[in-house]
């Protein structure tokens, strides 16, 4: 099994003006494979420091087989270098991958241009080392491609554009990976913890486990906003069991599986609708409903009442409620849900209110307090509070998917 790589290039992630959320995806993907990241290398768009770290990785694997994940460079602009790099690496020429040309004309047609207006920089990206293995890109322009050099040295060069880096990474590397290195009786299970942390979970989980650990899991764990995702490997299935009973009996009330597919896939099934009220998340919940295909047959919309006059017009809360109470607080989130659920007639109806600050905070509802309230048909309303840590936006985050993670649990019958 080769020891995996992943370097993402481009000046403006070395230049701190874009996050590289390339290669946190890659290697979650490839855990959940079996395979194990052991190295990330961010590199600048200078051709001189990507040769020289891909000629020392080569180098290395001599000793160690290796296997190298490469994102970016396959562009049209002058600061694209990946290409030219691997042809010097290599002492190859290029060619040019006749499918890509064919899908590149037929956007350039669709443009009304001929092919003798693609300038010489926009066919670059249709060319890939010679008798190397191309990985075909259905999103974008640019191909992929994979290179062998030696016995113990590959290199697969993706785009650096996320979308069209996911799409072939899912749909032509993972299987070409899977031929090359497979893993055979390979066990994987993924659950969610909500309202817990890494470090929380490891103290008080994992440390308690190991006995069980150590007889053949592997395990990770990564943090998101509102959960965090558990991963357990393993070839021996019976092992596979003992931990996840042991997980469900200790989280039983925190655990799920994929909450955004699992609401998804049990609206559809169980044929019912959901409409939110949103106050703090302007609008972020209804877009997480709507990112699923098919979202049509059961999200009927929501209200945007962030300023409290809209809350009062909109959704009918009482202004009494919230002079008394305040905008946050469970009274008002309990009245914003009833009247989400009055005025769109849904199944579910779901209510955020708070403060995502920085400012707005008191020391009795400091920044990050967030109320949701949640509405079945002909059940009465619940509404729990949160606080949340934080900037803005991960306070957001926060609420918009555990209010989904709430919904979850009314779906399935768990107890709030």
């Amino acid at each position: 099994m080769p020891s995996f790589v992943i370097i993402s290039s481009g000046s403006e992630i070395t230049g701190g003006r874009s996050l590289d959320t390339n290669a946190k995806w890659i290697a979650n993907e490839l855990f959940l494979l079996g395979w194990q990241v052991q190295k990330f290398v961010v590199l600048p768009d200078d051709p001189n420091r990507i040769y020289s770290e891909l000629n020392a990785l080569l180098e290395n694997s001599k000793q160690e087989p290796t296997f190298v994940i490469m994102t970016g460079g396959l562009g049209p602009t002058e600061d694209d270098y990946t290409l030219e790099t691997v042809l010097k690496l290599t002492d190859k020429k290029s060619y040019t991958v006749e499918k890509a040309k064919i899908r590149l004309l037929r956007i350039y047609e669709s443009r009304g241009k001929k092919y003798e207006d693609i300038i010489p920089t926009v066919l670059r990206q249709i060319e890939v080392p010679e008798n190397s293995f191309v990985l075909d890109n259905s999103v974008g322009i640019a191909s992929g491609f994979i290179e062998s050099i030696g016995a113990n040295f590959g290199l697969a060069c993706l785009p650096g554009v996320p979308r069209e880096m996911t799409e072939m990474f899912s749909k032509r590397l993972v299987p070409e990976l899977k031929r090359r290195f497979p893993r055979e009786n390979l066990n994987i299970e993924i659950r969610w913890l909500w309202g817990i942390g890494e470090s929380l979970f490891q103290s008080e989980f994992i440390e308690n486990n190991r006995d069980i650990i150590s007889k053949g899991i592997e395990w990770g764990v990564t943090a998101n906003r509102g959960y965090i995702k558990v991963i357990f490997i393993s070839k021996i299935k019976s092992i596979l069991d003992e931990i996840l009973s042991k997980l469900n009996s200790k989280y039983s009330h925190i655990i799920s599986e994929d909450v955004f597919q699992s609401v998804h896939s049990e609206l559809i099934k169980q044929k019912k609708t959901v409409a939110v009220g949103e106050s703090c998340t302007s609008g972020l919940l209804g877009k997480k409903f709507t990112e699923f295909p098919g979202s049509s047959a059961y999200f009927l919309g929501g209200f945007l009442t962030y300023h409290n006059n809209l809350k009062v017009n909109l959704l009918g809360v009482k202004e009494e409620t919230i002079a008394n109470f305040g905008a946050v607080s469970y009274e008002t989130a309990i009245e914003m849900v009833n009247g989400v659920h009055e005025r769109a007639g849904s199944d579910f109806s779901i209510s955020i209110t708070g403060i995502a600050g920085p400012e707005g905070g008191t020391k009795e509802k400091p920044v990050g307090t967030v109320w949701i309230g949640v509405k079945e048909s002909g059940s009465g309303p619940i509404a729990e509070k949160f606080e949340f840590p934080g900037d803005r936006d991960t306070i957001r985050e926060n609420a918009a998917n555990t209010a989904i993670h709430m919904l979850y649990k009314l779906l399935l019958k768990v107890e709030l």
